[in-house]
Order: C-alpha cells, then sequence, then structure tokens
C-alpha cells in the first residue's frame, strides 16, 4: 500500500520505518527541512535500541516529499503524527498547579486543513483517500475542531471522496516499532452520521470505506484484535488508557509509601501478592460501569486503610478518595433520578449489594436510597430475594435498576414507565411500546441505537 505519514518526529518515523519494513511504500514529510535530509543521508535522530539496522533495511521503501500536497497526493492511506502540545511547563516535570488544560490544536488544525486541500487537489485522480490521526485530543476534538478543519480544507464532507479515522496507538518510547507491530488493540475512530459534520454536500457518503482501508492495513501487519466505534469514543480509550495507568503508578507508590512508613512491611511483597490476583484485580472484571462498590468488606476496608493512612501522615491518602468517589458517583446517580421523575413514585429494582445473595451490608442500593431520601424522594424498595412482595405503584412509575439481577430483564414495565438502567443490561426492542428506556453511560445520541449489553454476562461486574 502507498502511504503517507505527515509528522517524522519521536513517533511518527519509528511508525513509519516499521510500515516500511512491512512491504508498505511510505512518502513521509515533516516541517524540519533539517530532519529530513539527515533521514535521507541515513542519520536516524530518535534514538530507539535497533531503530537504526530497522531503518537501513526498509530505507528503499522510505521517500520524502517537499510538501503536504506532494505527500497525500502518492498515497491513499494518510497518516497525520503532529503535535498537540502543552506548554513545557505543564508536562508533569514540574508540580501541578491545579489548573486543567486542554491540548493546543492549533498545529494539527492547520496541518489538516493542508491535507484537505491537497485531498482536493488530487480528486480528478479517482483514488479514495482515508487519513488516519494518530495525535492525541481530547474527547470531542474529532467532531467540534479536526473533522471540520479538513472538510474545510477538502471543501467536501467526509465520505465524500475520502474518509476520516481517529487511530491513536498505544505505544512507549524506545518500543516504539516493537509496540507498533504487536498492538494489544487496534482503535478505529471513524465519523459520526453524515448529518452530524459541518458542511453540507449533496454526494452520498462512502460509509464504512475508512474503516475497511484501516482494516486492510492492519491485517498487513498483525493480527491483533481491532476495535471500531465512534471519534469521541476512541478520543476517551485514548486518554483514559494513558490515565488508568497513572492511577497504577499512584496506587502502586502509595503502597510503597505505606510500607515504609511501618516496620516489617516490604512494598515488594504487597505488590507481587497483589499481582497474583488475576482473578479479580488483574483481569477485566470491575471494569464496566454501574453501581458504586458494595459488600460487607470493600467499603469498611477501605476506611479502615484510609485511617491508617491518617495515622501514619501519607503525603497523599489515595484510600480516602476511594471513599468520597463512591458517595460522590451514588450521588450523580440520584441526580440522574431526580431529572427524569417528575412527580413520579420511585421503585429501586435491587437491594442486595449484588445478584444471587440476600446481603445488602455495604449496598449501594441501599447508599443510593438513603441519598433519595435526604432529597424527600422515598423509594419503594423491590428484590427478588429480599423482599419480592413490595407493593409496587399502580400508576406509572419510574424504576431504577439498583442491582444487575437476571431477573429484571422481563420484569413487567408498564406503559407511562421509565427503566433507568446503570447496567445497559436490557434490550430496548422488548420493552413495552410507551416505556421510556435510559441507559446510562450512554451519550444521548448515541443511545438511539443501544438495545443491549456489549459485554457477555461472565465479564460484567462481580462481587
Amino acid at each position: 500500500m502507498k502511504i503517507a505519514f505527515i509528522g517524522l518526529g519521536k513517533l511518527g518515523f519509528p511508525c513509519a520505518v516499521a510500515l516500511a519494513m512491512k512491504g508498505h511504500e511510505v512518502f513521509g514529510y515533516d516541517t524540519s527541512d533539517a530532519l529530513i535530509e539527515g533521514y535521507r543521508k541515513g542519520e536516524v535522530t530518535p534514538f530507539e535500541p535497533g531503530l537504526d539496522e530497522q531503518y537501513a533495511s526498509c530505507r528503499h521503501n522510505m521517500h520524502y516529499c517537499a510538501t503536504i500536497d506532494e505527500a497525500v497526493g502518492q498515497a491513499e492511506a494518510v497518516f497525520v503524527a503532529v503535535p498537540t502540545p502543552h506548554a513545557p511547563s505543564h508536562d508533569g516535570s514540574l508540580p501541578y498547579d491545579g489548573v486543567a488544560r486542554d491540548f493546543d490544536n492549533s498545529i494539527i488544525a492547520d496541518c489538516l486543513r493542508e491535507v484537505g486541500a491537497a485531498i482536493h487537489n488530487h480528486r480528478s485522480d479517482g483514488v479514495y483517500r482515508t487519513i488516519l490521526v494518530i495525535s492525541t485530543v481530547t474527547p470531542g476534538t474529532m467532531n467540534k475542531v479536526l473533522g471540520p478543519a479538513t472538510e474545510e480544507g477538502a471543501q467536501s464532507r467526509v465520505g465524500d471522496g475520502w474518509s476520516m479515522v481517529y487511530n491513536p496507538f498505544f505505544i512507549g518510547q524506545s518500543t516504539v516499532v516493537r509496540d507498533f507491530l504487536n498492538p494489544e488493540f487496534v482503535l478505529l475512530g471513524c465519523p459520526p452520521p453524515r448529518r452530524e459534520l459541518a458542511l453540507h454536500s449533496t454526494t452520498p457518503a462512502d460509509e464504512g470505506r475508512g474503516e475497511e482501508l484501516a482494516r486492510r492495513l492492519y491485517s498487513s501487519l498483525h493480527n491483533s484484535p481491532v476495535r471500531p466505534m465512534t471519534w469521541t469514543e476512541a478520543e476517551c480509550v485514548k486518554l483514559c488508557y494513558n490515565t488508568y495507568l497513572g492511577l497504577k503508578v499512584l496506587f502502586a507508590n502509595t503502597v510503597m509509601e505505606l510500607c515504609h512508613r511501618m516496620p516489617d512491611a516490604d512494598c515488594d511483597v504487597v505488590n507481587s501478592t497483589l499481582k497474583l490476583a488475576t482473578d479479580r484485580l488483574v483481569s477485566p472484571k470491575y471494569m464496566d460501569g454501574g453501581m458504586a462498590d458494595g459488600g460487607p468488606c470493600h467499603g469498611r476496608d477501605q476506611m479502615a486503610l484510609s485511617f491508617t493512612a491518617q495515622q501514619l501522615n501519607l503525603k497523599f491518602n489515595i484510600f480516602d478518595v476511594v471513599n468520597h468517589g463512591r458517595d460522590a458517583q451514588t450521588s450523580w446517580l440520584a441526580d440522574q433520578i431526580m431529572e427524569h421523575r417528575d412527580a413520579r413514585p420511585v421503585v429501586l429494582l435491587g437491594m442486595a449489594f449484588k445478584p444471587n445473595t440476600n446481603q445488602t451490608q455495604g449496598s449501594p442500593a441501599i447508599l443510593l436510597a438513603n441519598i433519595l431520601r435526604q432529597r424527600g424522594v422515598f423509594p419503594v424498595l423491590h428484590d427478588p430475594a429480599i423482599r419480592p412482595d413490595a407493593e409496587l405503584p399502580a400508576k406509572p412509575a419510574l424504576y431504577f435498576i439498583s442491582t444487575n439481577w437476571k431477573q429484571y430483564k422481563n420484569f413487567a414495565f408498564r406503559p407511562g414507565d421509565t427503566v433507568m438502567d446503570p447496567w445497559r443490561m436490557l434490550d430496548r426492542s422488548t420493552l413495552p411500546e410507551g416505556v421510556e428506556y435510559v441507559a446510562l453511560g450512554v451519550g444521548k445520541r448515541h443511545a438511539k441505537g443501544r438495545t443491549q449489553q456489549v459485554l457477555p454476562e461472565a465479564q460484567r461486574r462481580v462481587g
């Protein structure tokens, strides 16, 4: 495949080399003439073990272009890997000042206008081109900034002879080539329906062609799973992935400080033992949105560890954050109920802290009920194992699935009811006409097509 690679810095160049190693013809462009001249001479600027030899093996597949227009004109796939910087003082090498900031998207927006203009200039060659944006951006940037900027340059809509995929990578410096060729998964953020983009066109959209090209390209590199999704979802995954890594590091370092402040405690013993818990701790479990953590042990254990951290004067008490977060997230669920209830009665479906038990200690459903009572709403509580005969309202009500019992998949909802589902376990198509279904965790626009759970039951939250 002929591939343009816009941006040949510390990330772009090793990835371009990896593509060339796999036999693809790469047409590279970078704003730095000195960088390009060095590559032409065989000089490798980004340091990575083995990159010199890898580049030497595939230089015949690497070509360098003087302009973006020239590079795009040679290719059907166009990778864009240009910076979306923060100021140097905000990169984490200085203490955080408490002010959250977006990325600077001006460089990539200007670049994509040029890419779009190049696509416009070469429309007569009949090549369907797909832009693959790998630069990190915040959720909504593709929709609000980068998609419209590219359309402006192209003088046409996404899907009108070209497509645009958000395709961030999950790679580490010093191992870019290895990680690019052996990813855990590939993200393909695909454009929204044409009606939601900024510019008008009467030309029918070519739905799915960008995804198809990306799949074809990656199948030539590896057998890793490919995950198509919306632009916004892919933007979320990229930032959440890196932040989750940060949370893991934060937790491990907190254990280090905790053990350092206690006699006869070694953080390596503690953390290495936690790593053995591959069924729950290091696994897909507990990674689905729903109700808060619960049960007779977890809440009290978190509180006790928070107390220990306070007694030892830990610099940062992450355990207390967990306690407050549980309450705050349950309060948000109460907000959603208040927003949808009108004057209707509220029914919480589920009292147990998890299905297949009658235990209510530490139940997030009971916590939710108590928060609602503080707001003057007194919900009816139903549970198949605890209160199966609860008297339910005779008139339309708001039902909230607070415990994900499978029995609630066949509950007799009636016209006029609203069903709020934080587990996304119900199939909208099976609900009676006139029942409003609110799948929490699914954006309103996206929810229209959401009918059932995404993951197998075995992978959903367990206690």
